[in-house]
């Protein structure tokens, strides 16, 4: 197999946005508030969500070593053989 050289040629339209078209409108404000409001609102929830999974991990934790301080044995005794 002989790998060719290829040249592509680049031709650009337009070199640089006018300022005009970088403008927002009304519209587009609305639906941007809108969009970034619906964002927050999901980001608020998985921030929830994932502060109460940590909790509950925490609590887990502290519940085998609670039980395995009763027992007395290690926390890696106590999760191999009474809870796998």
């Amino acid at each position: 197999m002989k790998w060719m050289t290829q040249f592509v040629e680049l031709k650009m339209t337009q070199s640089v946005n006018p300022l005009s078209e970088l403008y927002m409108n009304d519209q587009d404000i609305e639906q941007f508030i809108k969009a970034f409001d619906d964002f927050m609102q999901h980001a608020e929830t998985e921030i929830d969500s994932h502060q109460k999974w940590k909790e509950a991990e925490r609590y887990k934790d502290e519940f085998y070593e609670r039980k395995a301080a009763e027992l007395e044995v290690t926390v890696d005794y106590y999760l191999e053989e009474f809870v796998q």
